[in-house]
């Protein structure tokens, strides 16, 4: 995909916040393609001084069009994780008020898919980060660790039903349960934050607690990725949650799989790759 861009195309990364986004403008900029950033602000949080940037507000969308259009570009990526939809914070111009007042699902699928749309419209060819950096994921019927009995085997599977019909109303990709009993689900605080808020709550003379992440159904793939990492095993440990699935190819992984294992294998913690149905 670089090499077929090179020197033809520029490219907009539209940045929030984690360290993806500016590994996705290194990829680009050292196959010898020109970068423009759009870092958003109160979101971005990595280091992009080595390339032309410039900050704008979440909800400015005809601001970034034209931005994008000055500086040459072509092609749009939409990287990293947005914290904050508050009206006060993101200054919706008015192509974003549109999009935020508009009925139906407003997850955050539903808005990547819109402002996905928008740049379309727009003329930019809005490029999946994972056609410039890959990901790689569990295949099916992996097993890492300990295999899950009895009591997990339910809780596995009444976990992936919650998920599977709680993905239509666009929200969580994740949850904890432990003996029958859903102790949190993901909200708009992202997966990390979200197991922190169960340490308190789980019994730990009771069955596993189990974390699941899966995508949702219907899920735009190229912009509203399910990523697990390393970040996310520390917190997990830190928390006594030993046991994991991952939806099966469709949950990214942040870093190689054998840095994950090994990370897992440290932790006494055991990975399932699963699937709905």
């Amino acid at each position: 995909m670089l090499s077929q861009l090179k020197s033809f195309s520029k490219f907009g990364v539209i940045c929030g916040s984690g360290k993806e986004p500016l590994r996705i403008a290194k990829l680009l900029s050292e196959a010898g393609n020109s970068v423009f950033i759009i870092r958003l602000l109160g979101e971005a949080d990595a280091d992009y001084s080595d390339f032309t940037q410039i900050d704008l507000n979440i909800g400015q969308l005809e601001k970034m069009a034209r931005e994008l259009v000055k500086k040459g570009c072509t092609e749009v990526i939409l990287s990293g994780k947005i914290n904050n939809f508050s009206l006060l914070k993101i200054k919706p111009d008015f192509t974003a008020l549109k999009i935020l007042s508009q009925k139906g699902q407003m997850g955050d699928n539903s808005l990547l898919k819109k402002v996905s749309k928008f740049f379309e419209r727009k003329g930019f060819n809005v490029i999946p980060q994972d056609k410039i950096s890959p990901r790689g994921f569990l295949p099916k019927g992996y097993v890492f660790g300990e295999r899950p009995k009895g009591r997990m085997l339910e809780d596995i599977k009444i976990g992936i039903n919650f998920l599977e019909q709680s993905s239509f109303f666009d929200i969580g990709q994740s949850l904890v349960i432990q003996s029958g009993r859903i102790i949190a689900v993901e909200a708009v605080e992202g997966t990390d934050e979200m197991i922190k808020r169960v340490e308190k709550l789980i019994d730990l003379d009771n069955s596993p607690a189990i974390f699941i992440k899966m995508a949702k159904k219907n899920q735009s793939l190229h912009h509203d990725l399910p990523v697990f990492g390393l970040n996310t095993i520390k917190q997990l440990d830190a928390c006594n949650i030993k046991f994991v699935c991952l939806h099966a190819i469709n949950c990214k992984l942040a870093e190689n799989l054998s840095d994950i294992e090994s990370a897992l294998l440290n932790s006494g913690i055991s990975l399932y790759a699963v699937d709905y149905g």
